[in-house]
């Protein structure tokens, strides 16, 4: 958000622009879905529940908004998402993991 506030294109910050700023909220919502998610298994664990389900939507809510909001990420900040050196870029490759390791048990 804040390269989005930041970042001046045809004399204005690109979060300026509708698409970006709906972007950037959508992102938000995503990241925040998903912390409450994860609060409610968390919740019900602590408590005694069964949150085996609760846990499992959270957590395959969460791979899809780690690519949703990354892929977003990289979006925002265009070409200069793409340099290996800067975190979006190794965020979104560690986000495709998350997917593929789903069901995987480490002893």
């Amino acid at each position: 958000m804040n390269y989005a506030k930041e970042r001046v294109a045809f004399g204005e910050p690109i979060a300026h622009r509708q698409s970006i700023a709906f972007m950037l909220a959508n992102m938000r919502i995503e990241i925040e879905s998903t912390r409450l998610m994860v609060w409610e298994a968390a919740y019900k664990f602590d408590i005694g529940e069964d949150a085996a389900k609760s846990a499992y939507l959270a957590k395959s809510y969460a791979d899809k908004m780690a690519m949703e909001v990354t892929d977003g990420a990289l979006q925002v900040l265009g070409g200069h998402g793409y340099i290996r050196e800067h975190p979006v870029e190794l965020w979104l490759r560690n986000g495709r993991g998350f997917v593929t390791m789903d069901g995987a048990v480490v002893a």
